[in-house]
């Protein structure tokens, strides 16, 4: 039987709306990321009182890839510390982690859209501390390293056999990191270099990075990807990654990169 010009064109018309229109998935998206890692996601504060304003450089870049897909209602970002991050999207679905190195071990876990930004992470250390040397991982050990629980750092230096109470000392928030170094508490602590100079000016009163050296590097390997629930529907991340390689491209990638990070 063959098709009226009629029915073409409805069939054309359909096809079109089903490739423009959002997915309902997409409009239910929770978009989650940790409470305070700047300069990609944080809270704005005003000393000690915490403002209920979301900026960074993920921040927006999901809000462009939102607004360009067609989403009108902006999905709600909410941040939260990095274990209780990990706990949603492992039991919730249509969730998106606004930043989250993409790794072997995390692979299958979830669906990726990315690369968003590159990561390199260093140990660092206090610059006066002149009694600190080391050349590699194993002199390492011989040093208390601070790190967040479930950050990729923290399984890096567990599979090189670091432990909890011996050499590695856990915290919820990477901030306590910053004051546990600056104590004497611990004699190592893990960042980028962007992250670590955006956390010390956010703080009260801000800390110059020149007090800070990098000791040894940890990992360069891997980059920050955006990742969803591993029950979100394939259509909702070709959608996502279209939308990035599209910003990647016509340049405003790049200008949010530089006011971020430069």
């Amino acid at each position: 039987m063959g098709i009226s010009k009629s029915h073409l064109i409805i069939a054309i018309v359909l096809s079109v709306l089903m490739v423009m229109l959002p997915s309902q998935a997409t409009e239910k998206l929770r978009i989650i990321g940790e409470d305070s890692f700047p300069p990609y996601n944080y809270y704005v504060t005003d000393g000690k009182k915490i403002k209920k304003e979301i900026k960074g450089f993920t921040v927006e870049l999901i809000k462009l890839i939102l607004s360009d897909i067609g989403i009108k209602n902006e999905a709600t970002i909410e941040l939260f510390t990095w274990a209780r991050v990990l706990k949603i999207i492992e039991k919730d679905p249509n969730v998106l982690i606004l930043d989250i190195v993409r790794n072997p071990d995390r692979e299958e876990l979830y669906k990726w859209v990315g690369p968003i930004a590159p990561r390199e992470i260093w140990l660092y250390q206090l610059a006066a501390r002149k009694d600190i040397h080391v050349t590699s991982i194993q002199d390492v050990k011989n040093y208390s390293v601070g790190v967040m629980r479930g950050s990729s750092s923290s399984e890096k230096l567990m599979k090189y056999g670091f432990e909890e109470g011996i050499n590695l000392a856990f915290v919820a928030k990477e901030t306590q990191n910053i004051h546990k170094v600056m104590r004497g508490r611990v004699d190592f602590v893990t960042f980028s270099p962007v992250e670590l100079e955006s956390r010390l000016k956010l703080l009260t009163p801000p800390v110059n990075i020149n007090i800070f050296e990098p000791a040894y590097l940890l990992s360069g390997e891997h980059d920050y990807f955006f990742a969803l629930s591993k029950s979100t529907p394939n259509e909702v991340v070709i959608k996502l990654q279209a939308a990035l390689d599209n910003i990647k491209n016509d340049g405003r990638y790049l200008k949010l990169w530089k006011k971020y990070m430069e």
